[in-house]
């Protein structure tokens, strides 16, 4: 008998583990297409990957294009950060994200060839714009030698890209196709009025790429038309090998600015940058490229009116609030920080700016029992009791009706009277 228990308990055992095997069916995660270019400009394959935005299938638009040199590495990072960019604040339109594969010994030796930027212009962009729904919006970004060719192709062909984005440029100061170095060619175009954008950063510590970018920074200070839009960083806490991840999330932000909703994290930080005079700029560019509308939008109003209460600064909440006054601010964000608003005001005792505000959310959530509950505190602390018990009436037949668990503290609020 106890061979047979021994022998079912085995089989059991291996019925579980094939069940478990049944639930968790293994498949190959691909991420976006893959494809190969004969290239007839390089003598040679070229293996590119190529990543759609979620929409693409079921829309008829046109998207932007990210070009990523040494896709093989970094390809993954800018679908990732295409991805994240459209998550709950959105920071850019939706955009497809291309992948140029190198191999190494070679990837060295492509990024010293003329001929390579050809291959890009004249085989790849024209494959993918013929075989894709793209607009004439390019960005192309390179990290270490792939990041001096993104300066590069700005010299040789500035038009063919709309947006720059170099991570740790080197060697930007050098070249192999001219006597000059890239800075003293680019030194040139900047009097042609190049209209492009250029990012470009570096980490502490680097070196001979610092020593480049340094230079570049130093020209572009100088001599930079007001056509080109560009910044230089240098990022603190990276190294060399780390640099390509944050500067293509700043990057894309700083190329793509203005898309963004406008949101402030302090009021100084507000103060700093211009305050209401900048916030109104903002919204201006963000409509003017974008398409979206020149009114602020609530959240951006109500992330500076709530620095100034977070700061504790009541003469320039009651400004903003001013400011805003005529907007729909109050009635469009959410209702937990509309009583936030009201809240301050009561801080100050000032009674009738509360009332405003709960008024307006009344408005917006007529069945809601607190808010009337709320009114009939104030009127109650000013000592209009007919107009207390009107709201704490109201609050409890609205309470009765949702199932409020608050119903017996409005009772006693109307007890009191």
């Amino acid at each position: 008998m106890n061979v047979i228990y021994k022998n079912i308990f085995f089989v059991l055992i291996i019925l579980i583990m094939n069940s478990y095997k049944i639930l968790a069916q293994e498949t190959d995660n691909i991420i976006g297409k893959k494809f190969t270019i004969k290239s007839k400009i390089l003598d040679e394959n070229r293996d590119i990957q190529i990543y759609f935005p979620e929409s693409y299938n079921s829309s008829k638009k046109d998207y932007p294009v990210l070009y990523i040199l040494d896709g093989q590495r970094l390809y993954t990072l800018g679908v990732s950060l295409s991805q994240s960019f459209r998550n709950t604040v959105k920071m850019s339109p939706e955009f497809i994200v291309v992948g140029i594969n190198n191999k190494y010994p070679d990837r060295f030796s492509h990024f010293q060839k003329i001929d390579f930027l050809d291959f890009i212009d004249k085989e790849l962009i024209q494959y993918v714009d013929k075989n894709y729904r793209t607009t004439d919006e390019r960005i192309l970004f390179g990290w270490e030698f792939a990041g001096a060719y993104v300066i590069e192709s700005l010299i040789r062909k500035p038009k063919l890209f709309s947006g720059h984005i170099a991570a740790s440029p080197y060697p930007v100061d050098e070249t192999w196709f001219a006597e000059k170095t890239r800075v003293e060619q680019l030194e040139g175009k900047l009097n042609e009025n190049l209209q492009s954008h250029l990012y470009f950063t570096v980490s502490e510590g680097e070196g001979g790429v610092v020593n480049g970018t340094e230079k570049l920074n130093s020209l572009l200070k100088k001599k930079a038309p007001d056509s080109l839009h560009w910044n230089y960083r240098v990022i603190l806490d990276e190294q060399h090998l780390s640099t390509a991840h944050a500067t293509l999330f700043q990057g894309l932000r700083n190329y793509f600015y203005g898309y963004e909703v406008f949101q402030i994290y302090s009021l100084e930080q507000f103060n700093k940058a211009g305050g209401l005079k900048n916030f109104y700029k903002y919204n201006k560019i963000r409509a003017d490229r974008f398409g979206f509308s020149e009114q602020p939008e609530a959240w951006s109003m109500f992330t500076i009116v709530r620095n100034a209460i977070r700061a504790d600064k009541f003469d320039q909440f009651e400004l903003f609030m001013d400011e805003f006054k005529l907007s729909n601010m109050i009635e469009t964000i959410d209702i937990r920080n509309a009583n936030s608003i009201a809240q301050y005001y009561l801080k100050y005792e000032n009674y009738n700016g509360a009332i405003d505000i709960y008024q307006k959310m009344a408005g917006v959530n007529p069945d809601n029992a607190r808010i009337q509950n709320e009114l009939g505190d104030i009127y109650y602390t000013l000592n209009d009791n007919e107009s207390a018990k009107t709201y704490y009436k109201k609050a409890i037949v609205l309470a009765k009706e949702s199932n409020d668990k608050r119903l017996s503290d409005y009772q006693k609020d109307l007890a009191k009277l």
